[in-house]
Formats: structure tokens, C-alpha cells, sequence
């Protein structure tokens, strides 16, 4: 059991200490914003080459054919199966291919073993997945940072004995990085994600998308408005004959601090953007979007690692009932994805809860 504040003087003390770091680096950071901007670009000229040869290296690997350890019997055939097949055949590698390649073993280090230790991370609601062989389309919410992603998955391929999630990721971002496949990741398509639940397949989608993860920390942990009107999950969901399962990880918007984005949204660049791309304008929004879109991607990567106890929280699974539209199965699954996160994080976008649970000691004898 965790202690209040006051009764964890030590874990207070070490709280207190994180918030006034990240507090005193944030005020340095809006001091001198020119030179945090010049000394991003200095470092990025001087390790650039490494990571573009590391990029070309692993979109080679990405192109490598894998060894599927599925047999043909396994996958229930049909024509359409057939098609969807041939259009992505990397899509359907066995989970047992890819918890076993080498980069997915990385993967899962990088993200889910130092997220146990860093983030005291675990897995609640295991028993609401769907028993092996049984398909379902996994939904959350989109942070600004993506660190939550990787975590998530792997941390789900750890929890369920080996079942490794298929992420569908943004096709253009898929095609520069090939290599994520290995990672559990497929192209975002309709017909690709409803032959994954078909064939047994646990897969996750982000409704919000990128337009979520840009909306900045003001709003973290209210859904998209664009909840309202996306409904391809839903349309996914129902072709497939599955159950929608939301999913949300407590504590990830605090998993990590990003200067530049806590900025921005302090002085309203953030509102501003939003309000210019809403707008529609013809040629103007579009260009400022993708523009926004490649900013955020490459800041999001920039944020500095809080220790903040993470938790993800699997709901029950919601189901088709006899009348549903594909509208009533979009908004009951919006619906109970929110009530998860007023459930979970009540108090909204707060670094002190996060330290505090992380760092608690249970009560003494």
C-alpha cells in the first residue's frame, strides 16, 4: 500500500526534487531558447551521419524476407485473406517470428525491461484479451512523445506468454521505416487490420493520431475531438466480427518532459496551430499540417525520462449488439476509453501523482 505525502517523507523529498528540476531546467530552457535551439542543431550535425547510416542499415534489414514459423494450415483461407496476403506479407509473420528476431528482443529492452525497472511498469486487465487464437482491435490514446508505444506493446507481448501485438502505423512513416515490422508493426489499412483480428491476431490502433499527439499537454488526457467523426476502427471492428478492447496506460503524457513542447504550449503556439489547420484553408492548412506532422515527429523523440509510476489499464471488451450502427460502436468505445482515464488519472496532467506512487513505500509491520 502507498503512503500519503506526508506519511513518505522520503519518497515526498524525492518528488518535490524532481518537480523543481524539471521546473528550474524548463524556466532555463525558456531563458535561453535560442541557444537550447543552437546547441539541438550543433549535436544533430555532429551525430547525424551515425544516424542516418544507422537508418539506411536498418531499412536494409527491413527489406529482408523472414522466416515465418507459421504453417500454410494455420491461416484460415479465403480470398480475400488470399489478396490481403499478397499485398503485405509482412503483416502476417507469426508472433512467435517476430518475438524472436533480434530487433524485437532489443525492443522489448529498451522499452518494456527498463520500463520495470525505471517506471515500476506492469500490465492490469490481462484476463478482458481474448483467449489465444481469438483476435481483437486493441484502441488508446495518443501521447505527444510515442515512448508509451514500444513499452505497451512489448509489454503485452511479456504479460499474454508471447503474443506480440500488431500496431498499425502511418503508411507513409511505415514505408521510410520497414524495419519496424520486426517490431510488430503494419501499414494502417482497413483490410490489412480485419484479416489481423481474423487470423487470431492482437491489433492496436490510435483513432486520435498524430492531430491527438499534437495537441499538447493543455489537453493530454481528453480524447481528440476527431474521435467524433473517425470511425475506420469501428468499420474494422465489425467487418472482422470482433470486440473493441480500450486500453489505456496511466501516467504516459508524464513518462517523459519536453521543453520545447512545454513551451510552446505556454505561449499558445500550440492553439494557434490547431485553430490555422481546423480552419481548412485551401493549400495554406494542408502545407502547415504536414509541416506540423514532421516537427512533432522529430521533437517528440527529445523528451527527458521521468520516473513516474506506469501503469496500462485493459478495459472490458465492447462488443456489437444486435442494433448497433457503426457510429454506436465508435462512440460507446470513445466513451468507455474516456470514463478509463477520468477513472485513472483524475487529476489530469500532473508530474507530483506519478512520483509520488512511483516512490511510495509500503507501511512498515
Amino acid at each position: 500500500m502507498g503512503l500519503s505525502l506526508e506519511e513518505s517523507g522520503v519518497s515526498a523529498a524525492v518528488a518535490v526534487a524532481w518537480a523543481c528540476t524539471l521546473g528550474l531546467f524548463t524556466l532555463a530552457c525558456m531563458c535561453a531558447l535560442p541557444s537550447a535551439y543552437l546547441a539541438v542543431l550543433l549535436s544533430l550535425l555532429l551525430i547525424g551521419p551515425f544516424l542516418f547510416a544507422l537508418w539506411v542499415l536498418l531499412f536494409a534489414y527491413g527489406h529482408f524476407p523472414a522466416s515465418n514459423t507459421e504453417t500454410e494450415e494455420t491461416f484460415k483461407r479465403t480470398t480475400s485473406f488470399e489478396k490481403a496476403l499478397k499485398e503485405q506479407p509482412g503483416a502476417f509473420l507469426s508472433d512467435a517470428t517476430v518475438g524472436g528476431t533480434f530487433l524485437y528482443r532489443v525492443a522489448k529492452l529498451l522499452n518494456y525491461r527498463l520500463a520495470c525497472w525505471f517506471h515500476g511498469f506492469e500490465v492490469k486487465g490481462v484476463e478482458n484479451l481474448p483467449p489465444p487464437g481469438k483476435g481483437a482491435l486493441l484502441i488508446s490514446m495518443h501521447s505527444t512523445h510515442n515512448a508509451d508505444i514500444l513499452v505497451a506493446c512489448t509489454g503485452l507481448h511479456e504479460a499474454t506468454g508471447g503474443r506480440a501485438p500488431r500496431g498499425l502505423l502511418h503508411r507513409i512513416v511505415f514505408m521510410f521505416h520497414p524495419y519496424t515490422r520486426y517490431m510488430g508493426m503494419v501499414p494502417g489499412q482497413r483490410h490489412t487490420a480485419k484479416h489481423l483480428i481474423q487470423q487470431g491476431y492482437l491489433t492496436c490502433v490510435l483513432p486520435g493520431g498524430a492531430e491527438e499527439a499534437m495537441t499538447g499537454h493543455d489537453d493530454a488526457y481528453n480524447l481528440h475531438p476527431r474521435w467524433k467523426d473517425r470511425r475506420g476502427f469501428a468499420h474494422v471492428a465489425q467487418d472482422a466480427d470482433a470486440d473493441i478492447i480500450p486500453v489505456f496506460v496511466k501516467n504516459a503524457e508524464e513518462m517523459r518532459f519536453s521543453p520545447i513542447f512545454y513551451v510552446c504550449n505556454r505561449l499558445g503556439l500550440t492553439r494557434a496551430y490547431t485553430r490555422l489547420v481546423d480552419k481548412r484553408i485551401p493549400g495554406i492548412s494542408w502545407v502547415l499540417k504536414q509541416a506540423g506532422l514532421g516537427t512533432w515527429f522529430c521533437l517528440s523523440w527529445l523528451g527527458i525520462p521521468v520516473p513516474v509510476k506506469v501503469t496500462m489499464h485493459i478495459g472490458k471488451p465492447i462488443s456489437k449488439r444486435e442494433n448497433d450502427s457503426v457510429d454506436d460502436i465508435a462512440e460507446r468505445s470513445r466513451a468507455a476509453l474516456q470514463a478509463m482515464i477520468h477513472e485513472h488519472q483524475p487529476h489530469g496532467h500532473q508530474y507530483l501523482p506519478g512520483l509520488r506512487e512511483r516512490f511510495a513505500r509500503a507501511k512498515s509491520a
